[in-house]
């Protein structure tokens, strides 16, 4: 097979190549944006979690302290009952120590009941919040899966398509002119292949070909590769 030949089969088999990586390149996309929107639910819902459990836990201080409150009422009552038969100065004294203290008391669990209760509407205020939020989110990511699902399949069918051919062209082509190609290829450019200058330098980074060696590539006689950057090159078309 002529050079000029083979490299008609390396510039097919490059496109195809772009093909495929255009194709996965998207699927990664896709399969990225989906794992953003899964993430930002998982988020939501730890988040929802978090916050119900806080919540319960709030409620369950507002239950402890209103308890809390009723028992200290029902000693206020029963100390003033007390009061009222004291005997003696001593029992006076007595009576109204307990009492100083169990008024003390209700007071503070009279203010941590309201903290506990407002700790239980703020909490509930972002539970309500991050629901709404979550529920968006589902939306949005299933919306995202029924698209993205349908072009996936158009792309998962363009892509077995293409990898058929590539297998096909690679079959075609003797195996050191396919190492060569692999090798470039799996360099740092994804052009594997470049066509001279009019003035005889490489179309990808522009070094200078010796003029012998332009010669044997314009004349279709060898693979050649450049000496600067490593890809293919080839003679090209006048208007190149």
């Amino acid at each position: 097979m002529e050079a000029s030949d083979t490299v008609g089969d390396l510039l097919t088999l490059q496109e195809t190549d772009l093909e495929i990586l255009r194709i996965t390149t998207q699927l990664d996309v896709y399969d990225n944006e989906l794992a953003a929107l899964r993430e930002s639910v998982e988020e939501l819902q730890a988040n929802s979690a978090k916050i119900t459990s806080d919540k319960e836990e709030a409620e369950e201080r507002v239950r402890r302290y209103q308890r809390a409150v009723q028992a200290g009422r029902a000693t206020l009552k029963r100390l003033e009952t007390r009061a009222a038969a004291v005997e003696n100065m001593q029992q006076h004294f007595a009576v109204r120590t307990e009492t100083d203290t169990a008024r003390r008391n209700l007071r503070a669990a009279e203010e941590d009941a309201l903290d506990a209760m407002q700790d239980v509407e703020t909490l509930s205020e972002r539970l309500g919040e991050t629901e709404a939020a979550l529920a968006e989110a589902n939306d949005s990511l299933a919306g995202r899966e029924t698209e993205i699902g349908g072009e996936r399949v158009d792309l998962e069918g363009d892509l077995a398509a293409h990898s058929d051919s590539k297998n096909a062209q690679e079959e075609r082509l003797d195996r050191r002119s396919l190492r060569l190609y692999q090798s470039v290829r799996g360099g740092k450019t994804h052009s594997a292949l470049a066509s001279l200058t009019p003035d005889g330098a490489c179309g990808h980074c522009f070094t200078a070909v010796p003029k012998q060696r332009q010669a044997d590539i314009r004349a279709g006689r060898e693979l050649a590769v450049c000496e600067g950057c490593g890809v293919i090159l080839y003679a090209g078309s006048s208007g190149d």
